[in-house]
């Protein structure tokens, strides 16, 4: 890791520079993101898989990156970072390694490829920057022991499912911090093997997989460079892994895979499962399938607080809660018409949560010098009298009716989503007052739009809910990983690019 830190500031980048880390599960992402720290620069972890230049060149310009370290995109060919890097600055197969002057990208001089079979004009090799390190220029590395923890470490995208990625600024502290009070919430010791089923270019998944065995001298397994690996329970069977971390949609997938092919997970003692709500389907599976399971628990990850500040046990409602602060965390409600009044018991409320104690919310750049300890999630939430949490929506899946009441879509989505005939449904509206309306996927490609519709309406009457106004039919959603993009469902109603009826 050394080495590498000293290769980085032996091609030119120098303490401060922001590095681009495009990659999935793989050690030398792990490697790249800590040699970054420890030569002072600021790293960003991103999924490789970038669908066009355009939203490459977006997130270089918001990070005003210097430097990107290319691992390969395993939804493309192997060149697919390059290429897409080709389109933004051409400039690039004219330049000489490390002084890359670009154009549309005036910040970026540095580019580095992982895939050492495909050697491009005007890139380093990772292998490259390796080599350019020596002993004496690892005993020049900064001193770390000057630096303030609260120094700006990592600057991190959000996941982007209510609107464009927004970039976070962390520090030293809340990371390191962070993943020590989710390990110690978890139960994480010296005696856990953890396999990682969660891709680490989100950053609450690298602080907690990649700095916990610096923190309790546990072992960590990537199964796969893939976020949903093919081999994971061999994995685990191979390495008797004792901790699973997943999250309930992946693991429902890949137990009922394993279902069929009769794999019995012996090894696993502990589930940790992210970012979803359990669904009693996924809790019978894991009793059948891995019948030595101790410990299954949930957490809400934040990019903001850059952990896992919510974590509910076996006493939690899986199918509904996601949990309550851990220590050194706190949540709070407030009221969603924004008054100072108290959020009541079980009553809905906008989600705040502190970040680490002893320290501040840094901010999203370009503006990274926040001093706020609040975090507003812009989730909306209710939480009971354990000060356990069910988030029910997005503030800005919010949906008022003509009358200027709140439509709770997410009771009438769940309600939906029981009819045998579509697999999907996201209730959403353009804007208050607008035509409150049901997007559908049908579960058949040769169904009936208008008698699915009436069958659809008559569940909401008989259930004593008030149906949706229009009604849509689409072959999919719009997603960001496995996440529904409502915003874009909206944005495609506007348009007319969905049909209502």
């Amino acid at each position: 890791m050394e080495s590498l830190a000293a290769g980085f500031l032996s091609i030119g980048l120098k303490q401060g520079d922001r590095v681009l880390v495009a990659g999935s599960n793989h050690s030398q992402v792990m490697l790249c993101a800590l040699a970054c720290s420890r030569a002072g620069l600021v790293f960003s972890l991103a999924n490789p898989n970038y669908s066009s230049s355009y939203s490459l060149k977006r997130a270089l310009e918001l990070g005003e990156f210097q430097c990107i370290v290319c691992f390969r995109a395993h939804q493309f060919e192997a060149d697919h970072l390059n290429n897409l890097l080709l389109e933004i600055s051409p400039e690039l197969m004219r330049s000489r390694k490390g002084q890359l002057k670009s154009e549309l990208l005036p910040k970026l001089t540095h580019v580095i490829l992982a895939e050492e079979d495909h050697k491009h004009a005007g890139t380093f090799t990772l292998s490259e920057v390796f080599l350019k390190s020596s002993k004496d220029k690892v005993a020049k590395l900064p001193d770390y022991s000057k630096w303030s923890s609260h120094k700006l470490a990592c600057l991190q995208f959000t996941l982007g499912t209510t609107g464009a990625p927004k970039l976070i600024a962390l520090s030293h502290y809340q990371m390191l911090n962070g993943a020590r009070a989710v390990a110690a919430a978890f139960g994480i010791n010296d005696q856990h093997v953890l396999a990682c089923a969660l891709p680490i270019f989100r950053i609450a998944i690298f602080n907690l997989v990649c700095l916990s065995p610096f923190l309790t001298e546990c072992r960590i397994v990537f199964p796969d460079a893939t976020p949903l690996p093919k081999n994971l329970f061999s994995s685990v069977s191979k390495y008797r892994c004792t901790t699973l971390l997943s999250n309930g949609a992946a693991l429902r997938l890949l137990l009922k895979i394993s279902q069929t092919q009769r794999v019995k997970l012996s090894a696993l003692e502990n589930i940790l499962l992210i970012g979803d709500r359990v669904s009693k389907e996924v809790l019978k599976l894991i009793k059948m399938q891995a019948e030595n399971v101790k410990i299954i628990a949930v957490g809400y990850l934040l990019t903001e607080t850059g952990s896992i500040p919510l974590m509910g046990d076996q006493n939690s409602d899986f199918t509904r809660n996601v949990g309550k602060a851990i220590a050194g965390y706190e949540a709070h409600l407030i009221p969603l018409d924004g008054s100072e009044n108290q959020v009541e018991t079980g009553k809905l409320g906008k989600l705040l949560i502190r970040v680490y104690y002893g320290s501040t919310f840094m901010g999203y750049a370009p503006d990274t010098k926040g001093k706020e300890k609040w975090v507003d999630t812009g989730d909306i939430a209710r939480m009971d009298e354990n000060g356990a949490i069910e988030v029910v929506a997005s503030e800005e899946d919010l949906i008022y009716d003509k009358n200027n009441c709140l439509v709770e879509h997410w009771n009438l989505e769940r309600l939906l989503n029981q009819n045998d005939l579509i697999k999907g449904v996201q209730v959403v509206s353009r804007g208050r007052g607008q035509p409150v309306t049901a997007v559908c996927v049908a579960r058949s490609t040769q169904f009936h739009a208008a008698k699915l519709k009436d069958e659809l309406k008559s569940m909401c009457r008989s259930h004593h809910f008030v149906a949706p106004d229009v009604f849509a039919f689409v072959d999919d959603f719009p997603r960001v990983h496995t996440k529904i993009q409502k915003f874009r469902i909206r944005a495609m109603l506007e348009s007319g690019q969905i049909a209502v009826f």
